[in-house]
């Protein structure tokens, strides 16, 4: 095993599942068993690719297709629901000066709804798209001419071409991020930016235990692979978006200095420590509350890990959402309901949402003010 970004050699993992019931970013239940490792010498989190890494992304990986509108929740604000393409538009418009006319390209785009929200308020800018699945050809030609778009190999003639590329949430899944950086790095001119979003393992901890995360990226390996790949002036923000690193990289520039490798293989170990503890705790409360109904509250990655780790999954009737692009589907035979409709009977949730934000998420619910529910959340802190 060498790490996917420095080639390091790897010793032995630092985690293993305790259980070969894994559970993809899709929150689809999957046979294999997650183990990651950390690389001493470039701080990086690796996991091992799919055996069927082709085929499951060209597709399987049916990533927001129910929907043309389908997109994730980034948090809730009392009554007001944010979207992430929202959040993830303004968050770049903040950031990043694009000039008029500029030229972007957004690499492993899936459907595209984040350059199409983009063009909506800047019909000026020349929108590309790279992807390596057809599924979503229908998505694009809704704002875009064909020769704008690319799937599976890049065009020659788009070398040096781009202003701006831009890659949200797709670099944890590639095996050979490497050779992908440095294929940016010449799409881009000579002045363009390479700007993205990758989840934030210490930020977001669930992206640890994902089995098609093949990369979980730290602000040192992070910083290793743009490097590497000839880009100077990096700068990596974790405050932007929660649960994410936001980076963007040019390859001219004041160089950036490399960020503490220690501190983040100390929150390495710490993190694996947190997952390997974290299903005994789980099975603990469970069995304390065996004799009552259960519901899991959210209905993504943390809400179906959840299930995943119960010995009696019989007990727990339904996911509970805030989201109404969720709400109406079913997850692993359960259907998925609006928070005011769980039925009166249940009297034990399951807190499926991100630990870091999940105790002050709780507060906010007003709904859940007027139920006598006993609480299990995934901070190792109290579970009941």
């Amino acid at each position: 095993m060498k790490c996917n970004v420095c080639h390091f050699e790897l010793s032995e993992p630092i985690y293993v599942a305790p259980t070969d019931r894994a559970i993809t970013s899709l929150c689809e239940e999957r046979s294999g068993r997650v183990r990651v490792w950390v690389c001493s010498n470039c701080g990086h989190l690796c996991g091992e690719p799919l055996p069927d890494t082709h085929e499951f992304y060209e597709t399987d990986y049916r990533i927001l297709l129910s929907d043309e509108e389908e997109d994730q929740i980034y948090e809730v604000q009392g009554d007001k629901i944010v979207y992430r393409t929202d959040h993830q538009v303004a968050t770049l418009l903040e950031k990043l000066d694009l000039p008029e006319g500029a030229r972007l390209l957004d690499y492993g785009c899936a459907k595209a709804s984040m350059p199409k929200r983009l063009l909506g308020g800047r019909p000026d800018l020349k929108i590309h798209l790279f992807d390596v699945s057809n599924m979503y050809i229908d998505y694009w030609r809704k704002f875009l001419k064909e020769e704008c778009w690319a799937i599976h190999e890049i065009p020659k003639d788009w070398c040096q071409r781009f202003d701006v590329v831009t890659s949200f949430f797709a670099l944890e899944h590639i095996p050979d991020p490497v050779n992908t950086v440095r294929e940016v790095a010449a799409l881009l001119a000579d002045d363009g930016v390479f700007y993205g979003i990758v989840p934030d393992t210490f930020g977001n901890v669930a992206d640890f235990v994902v089995i098609d995360h093949v990369n979980h990226f730290t602000h040192c390996s992070l910083h290793y692979l743009l490097s590497t790949a000839g880009f100077e002036s990096i700068s990596i923000d974790s405050d932007s978006h929660r649960g994410a690193l936001v980076f963007s990289a040019r390859k001219r520039g004041p160089v950036s200095s490399r960020p503490d490798l220690r501190k983040s293989l100390e929150a390495s170990h710490q993190l694996a420590a947190y997952w390997a503890g974290l299903c005994s705790e789980i099975l603990a409360a469970e069995q304390r509350n065996i004799d009552l109904p259960a519901a899991i509250y959210g209905s993504g990655f943390y809400g179906a890990y959840i299930l995943s780790l119960l010995n009696e999954t019989e007990r727990v009737s339904c996911f509970l959402d805030a989201s109404p692009y969720q709400q109406g589907k079913i997850l692993f035979g359960r259907p998925i309901l609006p928070p005011e409709q769980l039925a009166s009977e249940v009297r034990l949730l399951y807190i499926g949402l991100n630990p870091k934000i999940a105790r002050v998420a709780v507060k906010n619910m007003n709904w859940l003010r007027e139920r006598d529910l006993a609480l299990v959340f995934l901070d190792g802190d109290a579970l009941c």
